[in-house]
Order: structure tokens, then sequence, then C-alpha cells
């Protein structure tokens, strides 16, 4: 933080979910849930270099031009990254819009997962 800076700002906030903590629902089930709670969340991005939107830029002619071939070609190699796979596997995404509630509006979102985690594991058996 910068000196005289008082306040942080989020655009989102994300948090990992671990489905053993959740009667080993799928991440899914989970947005379904809380969806159903009111509170709306999302998967957030999916890995990027992964797109394939980058792989067909990487054809281009003017890729092509830019990069060396063996640069082109080891790519796809080279841009591996599991940890930010595994995040958005696990990640739960509140969109700005989930923020600009007052203090009540939080409170009710850790409600409604802490009303979904009680209860988790006797829908899992049902």
């Amino acid at each position: 933080m910068y000196k005289g800076c008082t306040f942080n700002a989020y655009h989102l906030y994300m948090f990992r979910y671990h489905a053993d903590q959740f009667g080993g629902w799928p991440r899914a089930k989970f947005f379904k849930a809380m969806g159903a709670e009111g509170i709306p969340c999302s998967s957030g991005y999916s890995p990027l270099n992964k797109e394939p939107m980058i792989k067909a830029i990487l054809q281009t002619r003017a890729y092509q031009k830019l990069y060396p071939p063996e640069v082109l070609k080891n790519w796809e190699e080279r841009t591996q990254c599991p940890a930010n796979d595994k995040l958005c596997q696990e990640a739960v995404w509140f969109t700005q819009t989930m923020l600009l509630g007052p203090r009540s509006d939080m409170d009710a979102i850790a409600e409604a997962i802490r009303r979904i985690h009680k209860h988790s594991a006797e829908v899992a058996k049902a």
C-alpha cells in the first residue's frame, strides 16, 4: 500500500473452493447452491494460455513474421502453468457489483457460504 493510502479497492473477490469441505460437491453444485441463496458467483477465467483464440493468433501471418518458427512451435510447452490451471479449477469469483453493497451484504454472502457448508454433507448423502 502506498503512503497515505487508507483503503484498498477490489473489482473481484476470489477464493479457492475445496470440494472436500462441502461434502465432495463439485464446484458447479456450489455455484448452484449459492445462486439459490441469491448470491451470484462464477468460475472466473479459464487458463488464458489454452484459449483457442490464442492458438489461432499464433498461426496468423503477422505472428509468423514476428517470431521464429521454433518460438511458435514451443509456445504451448513454454506457457504451461499447472498452478494457474489448478487455480482456475478451484476459483470462486464474486464480481465488483457484489462488493458495492453495505457490510450487511458481505455478511449475507458469508452466511450463505456457512449455511451451504453446514448442510452440504447431508445433501451429498441424499
